[in-house]
């Protein structure tokens, strides 16, 4: 070969990267220009809706395969593509596509909401204890919870569609199982392998609709994608109470999650002719050896092991006496989860939390934020369908309409915040316009929370309507503007690390949140039921349709009542917390002990030489 004939061989292009380079240097300069290009577009924040695909998809970097120094080992995007296929599909493919995308994620978001009204109904139906009430949610969030990280490692190796298509069916699998669940016991771990699935959906469906769609258009169409989950947010009640309602016994609780299996087949059709021609996600460069050597597998099995102690003692029967089990599985989790913390900053691995999510102070703030916002979200889901079914008789549906105030506003509102943000992206070039949003959204979800206390077993039909709707509006401002601001402060190459770290704190604050509403509700509700009806109630079973026909009308009027305090309690453990996110929050837009200054200096409390000593 001559030098003209090695000059042509270096310079051959598919459409992802550079081959035939004669050197490594000319493939580390080429690497630098991507990764600055990259950097230069992050800053700019020309996309005024920031999500997980956007994140993952920025973040499909090439690493230098001579480099010993690296130890990152991040989603990669596809080395190759076959020449004669294009890697974006045409409009009416992508249309499909995003169809069939959107029916898998409704289903696997909606199936963490839709048993919060049948919940009632399906443990008086299987006989379930208190302790075993909320696990019926628990179980999906916490498998879902803890496989999330591993999704996007994996499908480097298998493919995107191969990710995808594998979690549907054990998507739709769990669901069988669960709608044929004869106790407890087997709808719970039921309720786990479908939450194994559903992590798998959520977490393919936003890579893959980022690699098919072109970067100028992925904001518009990740949009869609936002807005099915705001959906399911409001659609999941509805439909649990729907089906929860009837007395037939061909339809019953047990079609929620029958349902599922038609509607996984639909979406398997669609998603499967729309990419059929697309090879997504497979890349050249990962293998099972570059698993096992640098994901973290310690810090993973460290943080799930931690969270699931302290969900088993937030779970525990608090009625036999196990306070020593409880407080021991509390204190091991929050070990494990305090040595998983010191690891994560020490391991040579890809640590599951990128280190900029520990130095830098506005990204531990937006995970405090994110964490607490989904404990009391998810707690104010389930015990607000449980108030309006225990204490005001509401049946499974009309507990589903009762409950669109919160979920419906918590969705309408998202919109108005994605106009305001884009709005001070435009004028001010900066992230004001997310940081603002989040402080309002803690001010008013707190307040929100706050009022919901008001709520007893006499409340009026307004009381009913309207604070759960302030807590709605305060909760549906922090689902989007902390991803934005926390995907902005990384670099590109941490970003899909960091993007999966954003979404593990939120799925184990919905998690932890549930499962303490849960303990808060069965601690109190022991001390409050009176003598004559404790002993039923402690029992192997909790009848709560039985309430409705509780006699006499004086032990009816004290159960309601303790029933009613006790998920006030739930609201007076929420609201301090979402004032505590609050306080912390406000960091971003002040420096905080610059404000407490300010405030000290007005009481008149401070002075200058206290400040400044001479």
């Amino acid at each position: 070969m001559n030098g003209h004939d090695a000059r042509r061989s270096s310079v051959a292009t598919d459409d992802c990267t550079i081959v035939g380079a004669p050197s490594a240097a000319s493939h580390r300069s080429d690497s630098i220009t991507s990764w600055h290009t990259r950097q230069s577009e992050s800053e700019t924040g020309s996309s005024g809706t920031l999500n997980s695909a956007d994140a993952l998809s920025s973040s499909s970097v090439f690493e230098e395969q001579n480099s010993e120094k690296s130890s990152s080992w991040t989603l990669s995007a596809p080395s190759s593509y076959p020449a004669e296929e294009p890697r974006h599909l045409s409009t009416t493919r992508l249309c499909f596509a995003h169809i069939g995308a959107a029916m898998t994620l409704f289903l696997a978001t909606t199936d963490s909401t839709v048993v919060s009204t049948s919940l009632p109904t399906i443990t008086s139906d299987l006989q379930a204890s208190h302790s075993q009430y909320t696990w019926v949610g628990v179980a999906y969030l916490l498998t879902q919870t803890a496989c999330q990280p591993l999704y996007g490692r994996i499908s480097d190796l298998l493919g995107r569609k191969c990710i995808l298509y594998c979690s549907i069916f054990i998507f739709a699998l769990g669901s069988l199982l669960c709608g044929v669940a004869q106790n407890i016991t087997w709808l719970i771990a039921a309720r786990g392998v479908a939450g194994v699935g559903g992590g798998g959906i959520v977490s393919a469906v936003w890579v893959i609709t980022a690699e098919i769609v072109p970067e100028q258009k992925r904001a518009k169409w990740s949009q869609a994608l936002s807005i099915t989950w705001s959906c399911s947010a409001v659609a999941g009640p509805v439909l649990g109470g729907l089906f929860s309602s009837t007395h037939s016994s061909a339809i019953n609780w047990r079609w929620i999650f029958y349902l599922n299996l038609p509607v996984c087949f639909a979406a398997f059709v669609v998603l499967e002719l729309s990419l059929r021609t697309l090879q997504l996600g497979s890349s050249q460069q990962a293998s099972w050896k570059a698993l096992r050597q640098h994901f973290d597998f310690v810090g993973l099995l460290l943080f799930v092991g931690g969270t699931s102690a302290i969900i088993l003692g937030l779970s525990f029967d608090h009625y036999s006496g196990t306070a020593l089990s409880t407080l021991s599985l509390i204190i091991s989790g929050g070990v494990l989860l305090g040595t998983g913390a010191v690891y994560e900053i020490n391991t040579k691995r890809d640590a599951l939390f990128p280190v900029a999510a520990f130095k830098d102070r506005t990204a531990v703030v937006i995970l405090i934020v994110t964490f607490l916002h989904q404990f009391a979200f998810n707690a104010g889901t389930f015990y607000l369908a449980l108030y309006f079914q225990a204490v005001n008789g509401a049946t499974p549906v009309g507990a589903g309409l009762l409950v669109l105030p919160y979920s419906l506003g918590s969705s309408l509102i998202s919109m108005p915040a994605a106009w305001f943000i884009g709005y001070r992206q435009s004028r001010c070039h900066n992230m004001s316009g997310q940081k603002w949003v989040i402080c309002l959204g803690l001010a008013v979800s707190t307040l929100g929370f706050g009022i919901m206390c008001l709520l007893c077993e006499g409340s009026p039909k307004y009381l009913q309507v309207v604070c759960p709707l302030v807590a709605g509006l305060g909760i549906g401002m922090l689902f989007h503007a902390p991803h934005q601001v926390f995907t902005r402060i990384l670099q590109s190459r941490e970003l899909a690390s960091g993007t999966s770290a954003f979404f593990l704190v939120r799925f184990t604050g919905a998690t932890v949140g549930l499962s303490a509403a849960g303990a808060i509700f069965d601690i109190r509700l022991l001390r409050l039921l009176p003598p004559s009806y404790k002993m039923l109630a402690l029992g192997s079973a909790f009848d709560w349709g039985a309430l409705k026909s509780l006699t006499p009308v004086s032990t009816k009027i004290e159960v309601l009542h303790a029933i009613s305090k006790s998920i006030e309690s739930i609201w007076m453990v929420c609201a301090p917390c979402l004032g505590v996110a609050m306080m912390v929050g406000l960091s971003l837009l002040y420096n905080f002990a610059g404000l407490i200054m300010v405030a000290l200096r007005a009481a008149g409390r401070l002075y200058p030489s206290d400040v400044y000593p001479r």
